[in-house]
């Protein structure tokens, strides 16, 4: 259902929602490595476009935390994903925010950090012509966008794969940013980029392959994501999901994404929207 042309794309032989719902195994699944893969020192750039560390010692700043499941890797595919943050951005770069921005691109892949979005200093252009403010601003936010896209081609795309390798480990990336020394984090605003039809070879709550669409079923694979704490509440915090009205697959597996989004949304937030 969920094939991928290697480094590529996992694209779709997505035809087959076709076969009745198995017994759900309640057996954890190991979250994609974290070791190894921290985020570069280097800011990639993008701190032309950040406040100095003293501008903002004692200021609070609210989190974007970007978790993008890599299925595409392909300069179309990038295109829409930085197009979607792109309102985000433009959010980011005029209130001033902590950007972290963490991609998967499937089992066994690891995961994939932005040198420029890595939660450790704050996007904001604040200039005293309103003027030039406005048009840096625009600047910015297009320059940022283009880093998505950077990050998003650069991600190494496997045949297997769900939207669990980035969901599993929010709470980790959230308390990464929440320890930096000096850093007086905000509300927190999680955004997640996936069309939800995971594909894959172990225990993952999320594998949709070989099922049959249905409110029922989503609501049990969401359950178990919970019962087996693949995944786990963000209590307050906002969460978003992106990416599944672009889902190309069949009307089934149209209607799976958004029945799956709408029981991952009732479950991970009371703030999901």
């Amino acid at each position: 259902m969920r094939a991928r042309r290697s480094g590529h794309r996992r694209f779709g032989n997505r035809a087959t929602l076709l076969l009745a719902v198995g017994a759900l195994a309640l057996v954890p699944v190991l979250g994609a490595c974290r070791t190894g893969a921290a985020p570069d020192a280097a800011s990639g750039g993008c701190d032309v476009y950040q406040l100095d560390g003293g501008s903002t010692s004692d200021t609070t700043y609210p989190l974007l935390l970007i978790l993008l499941d890599v299925n595409d890797n392909s300069a179309a595919s990038a295109g829409r994903v930085a197009a979607a943050l792109r309102p985000y951005l433009d959010v980011a770069v005029q209130d001033g925010e902590y950007v972290r921005l963490v991609a998967s691109g499937g089992e066994d892949s690891g995961l994939t950090y932005s040198p420029c979005f890595t939660g450790q200093n704050v996007f904001k252009v604040d200039r005293a012509n309103k003027t030039r403010e406005r048009k840096d601003r625009v600047h910015a936010s297009s320059a940022l966008a283009t880093q998505v896209e950077h990050t998003v081609q650069s991600v190494h795309v496997n045949p297997t794969g769900s939207v669990t390798d980035v969901l599993a480990g929010v709470d980790h990336e959230i308390q990464a940013v929440r320890s930096t020394p000096g850093l007086h984090l905000g509300k927190v605003t999680v955004l997640v980029w996936s069309d939800l039809l995971g594909m894959t070879n172990g225990p993952d709550c999320l594998n949709v392959n070989g099922q049959q669409a249905s409110p029922a079923l989503a609501e049990g694979l969401v359950r178990r994501c919970f019962a087996t704490a693949q995944l786990t509440s963000l209590g307050s915090d906002t969460v978003r999901f992106l990416g599944v009205d672009a889902t190309t697959g069949t009307r089934p597996q149209q209607d799976l994404a958004r029945y799956l989004e709408g029981e991952l949304c009732r479950r991970i937030s009371t703030s999901c929207v």
